[in-house]
């Protein structure tokens, strides 16, 4: 059992990582809280699952799919921009307008796929087919691209952060927003694009997480309560505290999956955003806001 804790919770975090950083990051650098963030986990697979019957005459499954997957993710990134520029900017000053308007964008989502496709359940066939035997244990070969996929992705997000003249632009607007204004950085390109790559991780988590799964209209919700609770626990805004909180978080729900109950798993990102804010409003890496 020890072993299956350490590898399924490893998988957890992995995806809990992709799913809390760019929801994060949206926060950290504008004060955006995006109730919409699960709407591009949704919005993502229902693309996959779209799109890939039109690239049925390519023999290799593994091309297919990969085609399929940028194409998905351009969209998504795209419907992003179009979405902080239509919605988001004109309501900045508002944070309860954000709330309120990024809310009914993910109902409208998940009513858009209910119109399109149907409300049913569906599965995407996974493109690392067969499965891996490690430590003993046996599982999907497809969760290894996801440890292996989000690993470096979140690498490679913390490296243009730190190294990139936009990162650095990011990172100012994040510590202080006026300041950055006064030196001449364009905040509103600042947004956008941590939008967009916000849009980007959680579409890659939909790539390497969905297929091998069941896909549903109203999944959205899961994965923004997810990012949700691991923000809140690491430190709304803080990147650091996102990656830790992830596997934190990853491996107390399966831990509580294997020795207690997987339905009572489910409540504990809402035990934990309850806990948190009473005990540690600021999180586990966050800074402590002064009034």
């Amino acid at each position: 059992m020890i072993e299956e804790i350490l590898i399924y919770g490893m998988v957890q975090g992995s995806l809990l990582a992709l799913l809390a950083l760019g929801f994060s990051l949206v926060y950290g650098v504008g004060g955006i809280l995006n109730l919409a963030h699960g709407a591009f986990y949704l919005i993502t697979a229902y693309l996959i699952y779209w799109i890939l019957p039109y690239f049925i005459f390519i023999d290799n499954y593994l091309l297919r799919f990969g085609i399929t997957a940028a194409i998905s993710l351009v969209i998504a990134v795209v419907i992003s921009a179009v979405t902080y520029l239509g919605l988001m900017e004109p309501l900045k000053e508002s944070h309860i307008g954000i709330v309120l308007i990024t809310f009914a964008l993910a109902f409208f989502f998940e009513q858009f796929v209910k119109f399109v496709g149907d409300p049913k359940t569906h599965f995407i066939i996974p493109f690392v087919p067969g499965t891996v035997t490690f430590l003993g244990v046996t599982f999907p070969a497809q969760l290894v691209a996801l440890v292996v996929g989000s690993l470096i992705l979140v690498t490679l997000v913390t490296l243009f952060i730190n190294r990139s003249t936009i990162g650095k632009s990011i990172r100012a607007v994040s510590q202080d927003f006026e300041a950055a204004q006064l030196v001449g950085i364009n905040t509103n390109m600042i947004l956008m694009a941590t939008v967009m790559i916000s849009a980007l991780l959680i579409g890659f988590a939909a790539v390497l997480y969905a297929p091998g799964n069941f896909i549903r209209p109203n999944m959205g919700w899961r994965y923004l309560l997810l990012a949700f609770s691991v923000t809140i626990f690491g430190g709304m805004g803080s990147i650091p505290g996102s990656i830790a909180g992830s596997f934190i978080m990853g491996y107390a729900t399966t831990i509580t999956d294997f020795l207690i109950s997987p339905t009572f798993s489910v409540i504990i990102p809402i035990v934990v955003i309850l806990v948190m804010l009473l005990v540690r409003p600021q999180g586990l890496l966050g800074k402590k806001e002064l009034y």
